[in-house]
């Protein structure tokens, strides 16, 4: 994984330059997930970007909910070679493929989910992962979310749901950074015991610091 600290400081830079090029977008939540990203690209996703298409077939998946760090997503994407690194200067700008949340009908290689409402994309996964299951594809599918997002209902259904239905080809993940875009997740609505919250929903839990040390 030390092999994997050049791409993360290269990311980082990009996350940066977009953001300040066009003064806006969301570059906190970026920066801080920029590991995970990195990690799950470069060492954990069973993908291909030259097969890239909608349905993903024979590979895993990710499915971005917490849509507004796109910054992070659109350089890992770009640096692994869904598009080319030169298209991340179009950032929020117009008729960009590159939109401040992702979306699909520009037909931008590896986003297969609009995810500019919070909330959905576990739905979203749980879908694709009931798919993989019937059409007996061993392939696994990601999520990431964030903690502000698991104040919607949504996610909470999503998760009953994939305990009804014991879908075991799913993880999900969530930035557990304590911020919202109205403050701190606690002053906004505390989430509580998470960890209790998810085991009583019926899910395996694993907790871990996402960044790297030394």
């Amino acid at each position: 994984m030390e092999d994997l600290s050049p791409i993360c400081s290269q990311v980082r830079r990009d996350i940066v330059r977009m953001v300040h090029a066009v003064q806006s977008g969301h570059p906190g939540g970026s920066l801080g997930c920029t590991e995970f990203f990195v990690a799950l690209y470069f060492h954990v996703l069973r993908h291909d970007p030259k097969r890239w298409d909608m349905d993903g077939t024979g590979q895993d998946l990710f499915f971005l909910s917490n849509g507004h760090i796109s910054p992070v997503w659109y350089s890992v994407l770009a640096r692994s070679g869904y598009f080319p690194v030169k298209e991340l200067a179009t950032f929020r700008k117009l008729d960009s493929r590159l939109q401040g949340h992702p979306t699909t009908h520009e037909g931008l290689p590896g986003v297969r989910m609009a995810s500019g409402s919070l909330g959905q994309g576990l739905s979203v996964g749980i879908g694709a992962a009931l798919a993989k299951r019937l059409n007996s594809d061993d392939h696994l599918v990601y999520t990431l979310h964030g903690d502000g997002e698991l104040q919607e209902g949504q996610i909470w259904e999503a998760a009953m749901s994939a305990a009804a239905h014991k879908v075991d080809n799913l993880i999900a993940t969530v930035d557990w950074n304590g911020r919202q875009i109205d403050g701190d997740v606690d002053d906004v609505m505390p989430l509580g015991d998470l960890r209790a919250k998810w085991l009583a929903f019926g899910w395996d839990v694993l907790e871990t610091n996402g960044k790297r040390h030394g």
